[in-house]
């Protein structure tokens, strides 16, 4: 089970999981019990309105700032505020989405396709796919 707590203007926790996973655990009841949490959405139920409540938006411009523990990300502004959700997990170190590494089965060199397959799996370890997560406020 991964999970990322960050901090826009709620402090969410992303959890990825897969069902029987998080089943168990609600079942045993030790579900994160540090935290007293509020269910936002799944990450494929995940939309612009949704994302607006959570990020900064520029009155004066329409775009998007983008804070991790109160500094800016980056300098570049986004148009969405599902750009900009990405954007915010990113610069926690993790990826939203895809995998940004493409898995190459079809390398012929074997050493080339090892090396691959270990970038891509490091990769994976932190890339949240959006139909496994679930979002929550922490309150």
């Amino acid at each position: 089970m991964k999970q990322l707590e960050i901090k826009t203007n709620k402090r969410l926790l992303i959890v990825e999981t897969d069902m029987a996973e998080f089943v168990a655990s609600l079942l045993i009841g030790d579900f994160f019990p540090k935290y007293e949490l509020e269910f936002i959405c799944k990450g494929s139920d995940l939309t612009e309105d949704i994302a607006k409540g959570f990020l900064h938006q520029s009155i004066h411009t329409g775009l998007f700032a983008h804070y991790v523990k109160d500094i800016p990300v980056n300098t570049y502004c986004y148009k969405t505020a599902l750009e900009a959700f990405g954007a915010v997990i990113y610069a926690s170190g993790y990826h939203w989405g895809e995998n940004p590494v493409q898995f190459k089965e079809n390398e012929i060199n074997w050493e080339k396709r090892r090396k691959n397959r270990i970038d891509w799996e490091r990769a994976e370890l932190i890339t949240f796919n959006p139909s496994k997560c679930i979002i929550f406020e922490i309150v």
